[in-house]
């Protein structure tokens, strides 16, 4: 019998071509309606078991069991691919009308791509806060800028300003080794590392001296003196006192000496280093000092005044009065004076005038 599909030739036996599988019996072996037997029917007839292959071992069908020939491609019986593997569960033969297509080989697997590396999870947004909360507190205010409460003015040998510095705090030294902020002169050799300090006592400013050698002056225009104090008059340092007792004199031997015309005080000069120079006496009334003439002069001074100042001796007195002098009269101050706008200090060889803030 040939197959109607692929035209191969079958045994008669056969249900299914056993060259390509498709069914070989319909249309020759079944009976058709016209042809519909009489009489009771019987039961179906099996198919004759195929023809084995001599020499070859058979192959039996994966799907019904059936042993066919080794050179068979197909099941005789149920028309299955031989070789291939039964369907799980499957007992009955497949309809032959359709041969069993082969199936496909196996996809190779699809290549595994790496995990991308997790994320960083970000941190859950703060949670509103509900109900009545405190309102967060108001920035500090920035501290009030703080005003100075006096200045101080270096003034050069020339008359004009060489240096400001401004007084702020209640106390600011002066010195060769201040702060910057205080009244910092360091390039004078006769100002001490602190030499003195400004301190206010309330709305009073006052100058204090800090104990040294070459002491504080302050400008004056008429004082009264103590004997001991001291004057700067140009480049001169004097000490004005009264003048020693007379030593005690032996009755029968009087000490001789110059007639003494009434000197009752005496002006000392005090040399650079502390010793003492030139002593010049100072008889009750005025007395002049002065660069040329005057009871008291220092002709190669060429910062002193011909008419500087004049010392008064009184009784039991002692003043000192500055006569316009181009460069001033300062005195010594003793411990601290108060010092109000316009003042002028006298610190080593600098000057300092005493500002408004």
């Amino acid at each position: 019998m040939d197959c109607p599909r692929c035209g191969a030739h079958n045994e008669s036996d056969v249900g299914s071509c056993l060259s390509c599988g498709a069914a070989i019996s319909e249309s020759e072996n079944l009976p058709t309606i016209a042809q519909k037997p009489h009489g009771p029917p019987s039961s179906p007839a099996k198919a004759a078991a195929p023809r084995l292959a001599q020499g070859a071992p058979p192959k039996q069908c994966p799907n019904c069991m059936t042993l066919n020939a080794a050179t068979f491609k197909f099941c005789a019986r149920c028309g299955t691919p031989l070789g291939a593997t039964a369907a799980p569960g499957a007992s009955a033969p497949k309809s032959a009308a359709a041969p069993a297509k082969s199936a496909p080989p196996p996809k190779p697997p699809a290549p595994v791509r790496p995990a991308a590396p997790a994320r960083p999870v970000p941190p859950p947004p703060p949670k509103p806060v509900t109900g009545q909360s405190r309102p967060p507190p108001a920035p500090p205010k920035p501290a009030a800028p703080v005003r100075p409460r006096a200045r101080v003015s270096a003034i050069a040998r020339d008359g004009s300003r060489s240096a400001d510095f401004v007084l702020v705090k209640d106390e600011t030294r002066v010195g060769r080794d201040v702060e910057p902020t205080e009244v910092k002169l360091d390039k004078d050799p006769f100002i001490a590392p602190v030499h003195a300090v400004f301190r206010f006592e309330g709305p009073q400013l006052v100058v204090q001296d800090s104990g040294t050698a070459n002491g504080v002056f302050l400008w004056l225009k008429e004082r009264t003196l103590e004997s001991g104090d001291e004057l700067r008059i140009g480049r001169q340092r004097l000490r004005i006192e009264w003048m020693p007792d007379e030593p005690e004199q032996l009755a029968d031997q009087p000490v001789w000496g110059s007639p003494n015309p009434g000197y009752v005080a005496r002006v000392v000069q005090i040399l650079e280093g502390g010793g003492e120079g030139d002593v010049y006496p100072l008889k009750p009334g005025e007395n002049l000092v002065g660069r040329g003439t005057g009871d008291v002069s220092f002709p190669n001074d060429g910062y002193v005044s011909s008419k500087h100042a004049s010392i008064t001796v009184g009784e039991g007195s002692l003043a000192v009065k500055d006569l316009g002098s181009a460069n001033g009269t300062f005195v010594r101050v003793n411990g601290q004076a108060a010092v109000t706008a316009g003042d002028l200090l006298l610190v080593g060889e600098q000057i300092l005038r005493i500002d408004p803030a």
